[in-house]
Parts: C-alpha cells; structure tokens; sequence
C-alpha cells in the first residue's frame, strides 16, 4: 500500500511599493552614489587634498562640487537612511523621508549661507554646493508631497498596497 503525503502549497507575498517607495528608492541610491564618487580618484579631482571636515578641503566632485571626507560620509548615510524607509512595508517612512530629507536640505542651504566663509563650518560650501543644496531641498519636498498618501487619495495606491 502506497501513501501520498501532501503539503500545503507555499504562498509568497510580495509587498508591492507605491510610489514613495520608488521615488525613496532612486534618491537613497543617488545619494549612496555621490558620496561614494566623492573617493573616487578621477571623478574628485585634488583628492589628495581633501580634508576630514571644513570647509578649507579644496577636493572638488566633477570638478564641481567641493567636498570632504565628513560630506561623503553624510551623503552615503543619508542615501542609506532613503533606502532603509523605502523598505519599510508602509508609504509613510519614504514620504516621511522625502519630506524630512527635503528640509533637511533646506536647513543645511541655509546655514551654508550663514556660515559659508566662517572658520568653525564643518561642511565644504561653494556656489555649486548651495545651488544643490536648495534645489534638492524643494526637489524633495515636492516629491515627498506629490507621492504622499494625500496626493493619491481616490487612486490605486492607498497605504503602500494596490488594490
């Protein structure tokens, strides 16, 4: 006599992301990516310049954007923080993070234009800097509003699930 043994079938959930949880996604990633180009010989030119912290490192991105050790630090961090929220299962921790990040932003723009020239700054500031400072700072908070569970009341997407 021969005996069948079944066993349940296994079901797999996968969570589906909205789209605060993309937008998190690509910024986090973004973010992770400059602060890592920012120790990249070739991409960071004077890298053998740059300091710690303050804003007398003359190590510039691209040529572009001056940096230091602690800024790529803050950015990788910050990118790693977007990644970490657009993994949440719940749209509120990436919009959470795109607004919060885009003020942020918006605070460090402006005590870069308080402190730009001051002795005790800890970040490296020039024009470019602060002109990506303020535009990702409105950039966010834009995307933070326009993906939030208020903009797409009455849409497919309610909670991070599609019905």
């Amino acid at each position: 006599m021969s005996t069948t043994t079944t066993r349940p079938a296994q079901t797999f959930t996968r969570l589906k992301t909205g789209p605060a949880q993309g937008a998190a996604t690509v910024v986090g990633i973004l973010m992770v990516v400059f602060g890592i180009l920012g120790f990249i010989p070739g991409v960071t030119q004077h890298l053998g310049e740059i300091h710690f912290i303050g804003p007398s490192s003359t190590s510039f991105i691209f040529n572009i954007f001056q940096n230091s050790i602690f800024s790529n630090i803050v950015w990788i961090v910050f990118g790693l923080i977007g990644l970490g929220a657009a993994r949440a299962p719940f749209s509120l921790a990436a919009t959470g993070y795109l607004l919060g990040f885009g003020m942020v932003f918006l605070v460090i723009w402006l005590y870069g234009l308080a402190f730009m020239d001051w002795g005790g700054n800890f970040f490296p500031f020039n024009l470019a800097d602060q002109s990506l400072n303020v535009g990702l700072g409105f950039a966010l908070l834009l995307t933070g509003a326009a993906t939030s569970q208020l903009a797409m009341k009455g849409s497919r997407y309610d909670e991070g699930l599609w019905r």
